[in-house]
């Protein structure tokens, strides 16, 4: 009996403990992981399902849509200029999160300061969407009517006639 009420009182702490364990453990910002790999996290989903291919799926398509050697050189250099932008602009988010949070952990923070350090998260935040929905627009200046309906279709996406 008492090796079971201390197996029973273990579990209990355990669980107590397990909430206040994965809060601990909480990465900041939540998509500090992708912000520092380059990732698209869906930042343009919007022109995707509209017939604005990214540089990135076009040259995982590239066989299937039949890309020229001169659009395979300009979907590889738009590619490489977002990655690199974006992986340089996802750092000076996280950093900004990063300070944020020192901020809240100090407990010095003040509401303005809060309003100017959101405002700048904000910001940095945009200019790394406009930089993956740029690439989408430039895209779509490299490849073909005809690409274009074909990589929608690839992606799962209801081409759109242009009109």
């Amino acid at each position: 009996m008492g090796i079971l009420s201390n197996v029973r009182r273990w579990l209990t702490a355990a669980v107590l403990l397990l909430p206040v364990v994965i809060f601990a453990q909480q990465t900041v910002p939540p998509d500090k992981e992708g912000l520092l790999k380059g990732q698209g996290m869906g930042l343009a989903e919007v022109a995707e399902i509209n017939n604005f291919p990214g540089p990135k799926h076009t040259l995982d398509l590239k066989n299937e849509l039949g890309l020229t050697r001169d659009q395979l050189k300009k979907t590889e250099a738009l590619d490489k200029v977002v990655a690199s932008a974006a992986l340089a602009k996802g750092e000076e988010i996280v950093t900004a999160e990063e300070e944020l949070t020192k901020l809240f952990e100090a407990g010095t923070i003040s509401e303005k300061a809060l309003r100017s350090k959101l405002e700048e998260i904000a910001k940095l935040r945009a200019d790394l969407r406009f930089i993956h929905l740029q690439a989408h627009l430039r895209m779509k200046q490299i490849l073909t009517p005809d690409q274009i309906k074909r990589y929608a279709e690839l992606r799962g996406h209801e081409a759109k006639l242009e009109n």
